[in-house]
């Protein structure tokens, strides 16, 4: 791919060749001045594209550039044209002080042959000036070249820490999610063995909070691992509520997703995702309401509300929790001027996102 590349650059560098014959429009094509000029341009094309240890350094390709121009000026064309290509190639050099200096030495070069073979002033002032401009114009096409494979350099690294670091939240929830409710699983067979000899109710009642604990540790392991997958909204909500309904804990939606800003449907999906996760982990909820708000003039939101059940009301759970789920959302909400606020009710938690100016 770079030497199909370089091929075609060097074809279009081979364009601007095409100005050396002009002069023979007027003075007519002298002996042997086409089979020169051909055998020149191929000399020039083919330096670059030599393999290996054939290609000459990009200093010795420029002095050849020149050279090339030098020996053609016999055949009265536009020699000077090589010293331009010359000056070109100079601008490539990455050390600029060798840039330069070379540049110089090129120029300098020119000043004294076309001196000599008493060259017209205006047309190698011409030529002077404009060795300088694509000599200018090469240097700062290499710098951006660099830069841009710099940055590209920098944003693959920040694709693979970004996949890390997701890996290990992915593990971090994983263990914390099958962690708790594996170890509380394992507790509770323990007191219903214990029970089941002489008080089989209370055995009962252990097995089945073992049963409803199991259920909610199936749901929050599918969402999570959805989480690996799903990233538009609409997807993150379908998935959600099935692990809520999955879990036995209704669910009220109001507002459509679709209806959001397209903008900003990453963060709300990490927020929702993270939102659902947290009702699933902590709290005792009996419904949940997810509410779409995204009204013509104002900002628009996104609540995420739990209600407790009737017996657990008084037990202050909290379903969201300040964390490295709920930093997360609230710092990439600020790089979109977002908020998060959580409010905490008697009957339950409330957490509401509120995106900045989509202007």
């Amino acid at each position: 791919m770079k030497r199909a590349s370089l091929v075609f650059r060097r074809s279009t560098f081979a364009i601007y060749l095409l100005l050396y014959p002009l002069p023979w429009l007027a003075r007519g094509i002298p002996p042997w001045g086409g089979i020169a000029f051909i055998t020149g341009v191929i000399v020039f094309l083919s330096l670059p594209l030599l393999p290996g240890k054939l290609s000459p350094a990009i200093e010795i390709r420029a002095f050849a550039y020149a050279a090339i121009g030098a020996a053609l000026i016999p055949f009265q064309g536009y020699w000077g044209v090589f010293f331009i290509s010359a000056a070109a190639t100079c601008g490539a050099i990455t050390r600029r002080p060798r840039s330069l200096t070379l540049l110089g030495a090129i120029l300098a070069a020119y000043i004294l042959i076309a001196w000599a073979v008493r060259e017209e002033v205006i047309g190698g002032l011409i030529t002077l000036i404009v060795a300088v401009g694509t000599f200018v114009t090469m240097r700062l096409s290499m710098d951006l070249h660099r830069q841009n494979e710099a940055l590209s350099a920098a944003q693959n690294e920040i694709r693979a820490l970004t996949l890390i670091a997701e890996r290990e939240r992915f593990a971090r929830d994983l263990h914390d999610t099958l962690g708790h409710s594996l170890t509380l699983i394992a507790l509770k067979s323990e007191l219903a063995q214990r029970h089941l000899p002489h008080a089989p109710e209370m055995a009962d009642k252990e097995i089945a909070e073992i049963g409803l604990k199991a259920r909610q540790a199936l749901a929050e392991t599918r969402l999570a691992v959805t989480a690996m997958r799903v990233t538009g909204l609409a997807q993150e909500l379908s998935a959600g509520v099935d692990a809520l309904t999955k879990a036995g804990i209704r669910t009220e939606i109001s507002g459509e997703s679709e209806l959001m800003p397209a903008r900003s449907e990453g963060v709300l999906a990490m927020a929702l995702r993270e939102s659902l996760t947290n009702i699933l982990r902590h709290a005792k909820a009996a419904s949940c309401q997810i509410r779409f708000q995204n009204p013509p003039s104002g900002p628009a939101q996104l609540e995420v509300s739990d209600y407790h059940a009737r017996d657990s009301a008084s037990e202050n759970v909290l379903s969201f929790r300040e964390g490295n789920g709920i930093s997360g959302i609230r710092a990439r909400l600020a790089e979109i001027d977002g908020t998060l606020s959580i409010l905490h009710r008697p009957d339950g938690t409330t957490l509401v996102i509120t995106l900045g100016d989509a202007s």
